[in-house]
């Protein structure tokens, strides 16, 4: 099991997070899902070991081998996305072989000479997506993997979510697009303004005559 034991974290004036605690199944896809400034990435980044929470702590995460999709990132000018891939796989002691691999399964081997920053948003994403599963990660940590793919692509990465979670990997991603999150997801934490609001499997969201929406609104009001 992934604990999460009573996390905390501050910005300045601002609390992302207030007393956090969950934990996560592994084998299974974990969805966090609230708004904007929940605080979903900023758990994410905890969870990949890019933050440190100002209290409380995260345990079991230092058995397993992490691959992280930010929502976005800035790269070199002059580097194709083809060489980019192989310098990571050079920190990560992987084969060359595989970089073709990823650029493939993600559709990117014909412009994989290109310059990132001459790619669609989608494409970007996709990217992101391929340097995630470069080293063969047993977790896989994505934050708003969906923003601006189109909806091949979309349809694309459920079966990617389906295969993984097949091979036994753990999946945990951040989305507001509540239809996305309960086509892939087995369990739901609904986080609001930092606050854990629901833990709950998503067959109960499945089940509930409301739409997600609906029920993410509802909650959300309820809380004080």
């Amino acid at each position: 099991m992934i604990h999460i034991q009573q996390i905390s974290k501050t910005y300045g004036n601002k609390t992302a997070l207030h007393s956090l605690t969950a934990e996560i199944v592994p084998g299974m896809c974990t969805a966090l899902c609230g708004g904007n400034g929940a605080g979903k990435s900023t758990l994410l980044y905890m969870l990949a070991g890019i933050l440190k929470p100002d209290s409380g702590k995260i345990s079991g995460m230092e058995q397993y081998t992490v691959g992280y999709m930010p929502d976005h990132l800035s790269l070199p000018t002059g580097v194709s996305a083809r060489h980019w891939l192989l310098y990571l796989a050079k920190l990560k002691q992987v084969r060359k072989q595989r970089v073709d691999e990823v650029l493939d399964v993600t559709g990117l081997l014909e412009v994989a000479d290109r310059e990132p920053s001459t790619y669609s948003r989608g494409m970007m994403q996709r990217l992101l997506f391929a340097q995630m599963i470069l080293g063969k990660p047993d977790v896989l940590l994505m934050d708003e993997p969906g923003n601006g793919l189109d909806p091949f692509w979309v349809e694309e990465w459920k079966d990617w979510v389906q295969r993984y979670r097949e091979k036994g990997a753990t999946i945990i991603f951040s989305s507001h697009l509540l239809h996305d999150v309960l086509a892939v997801a087995d369990h739901i934490l609904l986080i609001h303004r930092g606050h854990l609001l629901a833990n709950e499997t998503a067959d109960t969201w499945r089940e509930d005559s409301r739409t997600p929406e609906q029920r993410f609104l509802e909650m959300s009001k309820n809380f004080l």
